[in-house]
């Protein structure tokens, strides 16, 4: 995404940006919507299962006003009222006397009522069409007949198969009541059954439409299901999930599904009237809707970023064009310059970058013209300290060591005196590697042939010992490192004093570093002149007064050694001093313990 021009990145955030308003607004109205439709549809189907309610309840007012009257015929209550007729004349007559009643209940314009029943210690019914009681049920054992002479209320017999008849062919939903003597109301004389046909519930349950997914459905108190025309077969578990959120209104989820559940009581029958409706099948207009608001968005969003491409092609072009520019720059064009014929912020930004380049162009020349003058600074200093070290050596030590040789000379002692010539000569071709680094072996041996020329020259005042480990003969080191510290030990001891000077090189090591010193036993340095050369040791800014140290007896060389450790390898490195007066000086090099074989490596 770094990589992408800003180009196509405003075209992205733009479409981006229009897309999810969008589909934002799309998606908070569509949300909204549903809630308010879902609101709506729970009143209204509030209001459907409140009528169908109704409807049911009234449909049982008329079944149950039927049971009552025998109570409007007194004739038929004065039969039933006869409990052990004289004679079967009587007999005959009474029967023909309850069914004649029962008779005219069936004319009444009811289709839906099939049978009628009045059971007292025999069965009497008449029916909407031809029915023979069956002698071998035994009415008393059904829990209704049970139920019923313990209340005087109506029982209401959810849906069975008809009962007590032979050959049942019908479905039906009936109501039962007890018949009490009007002349003593503590005597139950019978019990009177109105089987009604199913289909009237049925027919008034149907009339609800709640889609292919939903429904309606009756429970009684005893959670038994009189009707359903719901699919699928949950209803009780519908009905249950409803009964624990104590809500006549609610939204529950069964089968990775969400149902709205409407409820309504029927307080004649107790039973309650539940109403289903699944939620997807509510919205799924409102879903079409919100698809359709989803692809105009997507569509919409299309069309602005296309607009919007036209748009950005023509207004970013000069900015663009100014990237361009900055690329070549990059590459080292110095040369571009931004055709500025705007009068806006991007004319603005053009001369600002022309501008710019012309700045650039002269700090580059400025910056090339002082890199030129410090490089000139560095080389003259160097050549300076160069000079220096070599004038160190040069005056006094070779004019002394060439004396000496003529002395031997004249002496008659050519050997002893080519000897000194060709340690002379080695001493002299090593200084000419100053500018390299060369392995300590071979700094070790300049010394040997310096020092050696020197015990010569005192003749047996100068002893020397050299104890630094073999295994660091193959580390690199600056050429001429330890030579300054010898050569000072020698003129502060032999020159200083005529009694013996002894002259320590030694070495020490841990993990990371190397120790190297040069311990003599002259005259020694008092503490303002050690501290004085110890300041000046340290001081990493080259000094055109050096040259005058060392007439001053404080050894330029120590401070080239000083500092050229320093700058190679860093200010925790280099070279200390502690001398005490007519004990003699110690100086220490510490060095990184670097485990270089590549030679020739320039300083």
């Amino acid at each position: 995404m770094k990589q992408w021009s800003i180009k196509f990145k405003l075209l992205i955030m733009t479409g981006l940006l229009i897309l999810l308003s969008v589909i934002l607004v799309s998606f908070v109205s569509y949300h909204q919507y549903t809630k308010d439709f879902e609101i709506q549809s729970t009143e209204r189907v509030q209001q459907i299962i409140e009528q169908a309610s109704l409807n049911i309840d009234n449909y049982l007012d008329d079944l149950s006003r039927l049971s009552v009257a025998p109570y409007r015929n007194s004739a038929v209550m004065a039969a039933l009222e006869t409990t052990h007729p004289d004679s079967e004349i009587e007999q005959l007559k009474k029967t023909r006397t309850i069914e004649d009643f029962l008779d005219e209940i069936m004319i009444i314009p009811r289709n839906d009522i099939l049978t009628v029943f009045v059971l007292t210690d025999t069965a009497y019914s008449s029916g909407r069409v031809q029915t023979n009681i069956d002698s071998k049920v035994d009415f008393h054992n059904f829990n209704w007949y049970t139920e019923a002479l313990s209340t005087q209320e109506s029982i209401f017999v959810p849906a069975h198969m008809q009962q007590i008849i032979k050959n049942p062919k019908n479905k039906v939903f009936s109501i039962v009541r007890q018949l009490r003597s009007t002349k003593d109301t503590e005597k139950i004389i019978g019990i009177i059954k109105v089987d009604a046909n199913y289909s009237g519930i049925e027919a008034i349950g149907n009339k609800v439409n709640m889609g292919s997914k939903g429904g309606l459905f009756i429970v009684d108190a005893d959670q038994n299901l009189i009707f359903s025309n719901v699919k699928g077969g949950h209803e009780l578990d519908l009905y249950q999930t409803m009964l624990k959120t104590s809500h006549s209104k609610t939204t529950i989820r069964l089968d990775n599904e969400n149902y709205l559940l409407n409820a309504t009581p029927i307080s004649r029958a107790n039973w309650t009237v539940v109403a289903v409706n699944s939620v997807a099948e509510l919205n799924h207009n409102a879903v079409k809707t919100r698809n359709i608001a989803f692809l105009m968005a997507i569509i919409s969003s299309f069309l602005a970023i296309l607009v919007y491409f036209f748009f950005i092609k023509r207004y970013l072009n000069p900015l663009l064009t100014i990237v361009k520019l900055m690329k070549e720059i990059d590459h080292g064009n110095l040369s571009v310059t931004f055709p500025n014929n705007r009068h806006d912020e991007i004319g603005y930004l053009g001369s600002s970058f022309n501008e710019m380049v012309h700045r650039i162009q002269e700090m580059l020349e400025e910056n090339t013209k002082l890199v030129r003058e410090v490089y000139e600074a560095n080389f003259l200093q160097k050549e300076a300290q160069i000079k220096a070290l070599f004038n160190q050596i040069r005056p006094h030590f070779i004019f002394n060591t060439l004396n000496m040789i003529s002395l031997l000379m004249q002496s008659g002692k050519e050997e002893q005196a080519v000897d000194q010539i060709n340690k002379l000569s080695s001493l002299l071709r090593g200084m000419t590697n100053w500018d390299k680094e060369i392995t300590l072996g071979q700094e070790i041996s300049l010394l040997e042939a310096y020092l050696s020329i020197q015990s010569s020259r005192f003749g047996g005042r100068l002893e020397y010992t050299i104890t630094i480990a073999n295994s660091l003969g193959s580390y690199y080191i600056p050429a001429l490192l330890l030579q300054p510290a010898v050569e000072n030990a020698v003129i502060h001891g032999c020159e200083m004093k005529k009694e013996k000077t002894i002259i320590h090189i030694y070495s020490d090591e841990d993990d990371t570093n190397l120790y190297f010193y040069v311990r003599d036993n002259g005259k020694g340095i008092d503490a303002d002149k050690l501290a004085k050369l110890q300041e000046r040791v340290e001081s990493l800014v080259y000094n055109e007064d050096l040259h005058g140290l060392h007439s001053a007896g404080t050894g330029i060389g120590l401070v080239n050694v000083n500092k050229r450790i320093k700058l190679k390898y860093g200010t925790e490195y280099g070279l200390t001093i502690d001398s005490t007066p007519e004990v003699g000086t110690c100086v220490t090099i510490i060095l990184p313990k670097l485990d270089v074989r590549k030679e020739n490596r320039h300083v």
